[in-house]
């Protein structure tokens, strides 16, 4: 892990940070808070040697001191504080300790007590008390040399005026450390642990490829959920994907895409619905296909009937144009898939499904709504039928397991991955950042419509269509009924009662004025696929 995968695991994981730390921290506050407090008084003694003229420290006296002071904790010591002191014995609960302090001839008694005025008596008495019991040890031992040890009280003890334990701002900060501590070991394991796709995943090591369009959560049919901003932000999302899609191949012009997962509930569906609306969009004939014959949702998601479709299509039973649906979108046509079969994989593999992409990838830029992936092998099948595959994965949803052996099964068939579309995205949060919509605030201005001159957007502009003419209806297949042009009357380019319909293989040659409308509508439209 680098720097910086350590900063966005920290961005990613602050909320867990910040509770840990605050509970860590009202843990210390509490442990001070329910601690008995401990007051503290210390006195000093002066250790000496009596001789037969003189009082004078000696290192003799100091060494013998020394091995007194284990002695201010015992009970004789306690009975002498307590005849001195005239008091109850309950009433001097407490301990003692004593030390010599190195490199000189000083003694200091150290009393603690859950009162100040026992730690008070504790400490000034100790001193007599010890210098009692030293007397009287040195009487019993009937000592012959002459020197007798004396410990002479200098500085008596002050009333402590704040306790010395719990100590609540050291409490509170071990608290917040500890918390801050478990939140990394939490991080780091759900880290390690985490098998989901995140926005930060590398795509090219997961799935061989870039990212095409990073789109926030939409609805089934593909609408935005939330308001106007939301709307825009996955309506440039999808332009991004189509403007990848024009330019994603140099020699070889991409008209039939296949939209799929890896498994079922990533927004497959949604995400072919809101490209053929965004190509619909540009004046380019579009034409979507739901070729998930076992759960369809193309049908229900624009609203029309889906009975008849794609299998009774490729089965004969109906001519193909008869069962393309235009819809309320202009330039955007539905092949729906009809009635469940009971071989879908066979019939979506049969040359009847190649030669009707062949002959409709004239006139219409195609896009296939397919099952996923890993469940079913329907989306393998159609993957060798396409100009490309585009991917779906939905952050915090697909396992990466999941979409590696999904790019497996599709490379074994020489399946041409386009690249990824990231359903799902947050708009905000720590998940945004590094590649989603972390940069919404720096542009939001982008984002919204003008009321006014010099005012910002309330709402989502509208779109603008570039005016490109329409190309002439493909030509019936060999041996096929002549068929109607399922475009809407309105739609359909006029054409005079009586000259025959040109063949696509030759087409009618524009006037000079026709022409030059077309080049200007060219160049708008490849100006507005490239912004």
């Amino acid at each position: 892990m680098t720097f910086l995968d350590f900063i966005a695991m920290t961005r990613r994981g602050w909320k867990i940070l910040v509770v840990l730390i605050v509970l860590g921290a009202a843990a210390g506050f509490g442990y001070a808070f329910l601690s008995p407090k401990v007051y503290q008084a210390s006195s000093t003694g002066f250790i000496a040697a009596e001789g037969s003229s003189a009082i004078a420290g000696s290192d003799e006296a100091v060494a013998r001191a020394g091995a007194y002071v284990t002695l201010i904790s015992s009970q004789q010591v306690r009975d002498a504080i307590v005849k001195d002191a005239k008091v109850d014995p309950g009433q001097l609960s407490g301990s003692l300790g004593a030390k010599v302090v190195p490199g000189s001839t000083l003694i200091e008694v150290t009393a603690s007590s859950a009162s100040p005025e026992a730690a008070l008596k504790l400490a000034n008495g100790a001193l007599h008390g010890l210098v009692s019991v030293i007397d009287d040890i040195e009487s019993k031992t009937n000592n012959t040399t002459g020197t007798k040890v004396i410990i002479v009280p200098m500085d008596n003890a002050v009333a402590p005026t704040a306790p010395v334990s719990p100590n609540t701002k050291l409490n509170v900060g071990v608290g917040a450390a500890a918390g801050l501590v478990l939140a990394y070991l939490i991080l780091f394991a759900r880290r390690a642990l985490d098998v989901r796709v995140r926005v930060h995943t590398d795509m090219r090591e997961l799935m061989g490829t870039g990212v095409l369009a990073r789109v926030p959560k939409l609805g089934r049919n593909g609408t935005p959920e939330g308001d106007s901003h939301n709307e825009t932000i996955a309506s440039e999302a999808f332009r991004q994907l189509r403007t990848g899609l024009r330019f994603s191949s140099v020699d070889n012009e991409v008209r039939v895409v296949m939209i799929t997962s890896a498994s079922q509930g990533e927004g497959k569906s949604m995400t072919a619905a809101s490209l053929a609306r965004v190509m619909a969009e540009s004046g380019q004939r579009t034409l979507i296909i739901d070729a998930d014959l076992r759960r369809p949702k193309v049908g229900r998601n624009f609203g029309i009937d889906g009975s008849v479709g794609l299998s009774e299509v490729l089965s004969g039973q109906v001519p193909v144009r008869s069962a393309i649906q235009p819809t309320a979108d202009p330039n955007l046509f539905v092949l729906p898939s009809g009635g469940t079969p009971p071989n879908p994989s066979e019939m979506l593999g049969s040359v009847a499904f190649t030669s009707l992409l062949n002959e409709f990838r004239k006139d219409f830029f195609i896009v296939i709504d397919a099952p996923p992936v890993l469940p079913v092998t329907d989306a393998t099948v159609v993957s060798t039928l396409v100009d490309g595959v585009v991917f779906v994965l939905a952050v915090g949803k697909t396992r990466r397991a999941e979409g590696a052996a999904a790019r497996t099964q599709l490379e074994q068939v020489n399946a041409r991955i386009l690249g990824v579309v990231l359903n799902m995205v947050p708009l905000k949060g720590a998940n945004s950042y590094g590649g989603g919509y972390g940069y919404y605030r720096q542009n939001k201005s982008y984002y919204v419509k003008p009321k006014k001159t010099g005012e910002k957007r309330a709402s989502a502009a509208s779109a603008v269509v570039p005016n490109v003419p329409n190309r002439q209806p493909a030509a019936p297949l060999p041996g096929a009924s002549p068929v109607q042009d399922p475009r809407p009357a309105a739609a359909a380019a006029p054409v005079a009662p009586a000259a025959p319909a040109p063949a696509l293989t030759a087409p009618v040659q524009p006037s000079s004025a026709e022409a030059h409308s077309a080049s200007v509508g060219a160049r708008g439209l490849r100006r507005s696929s490239r912004n």
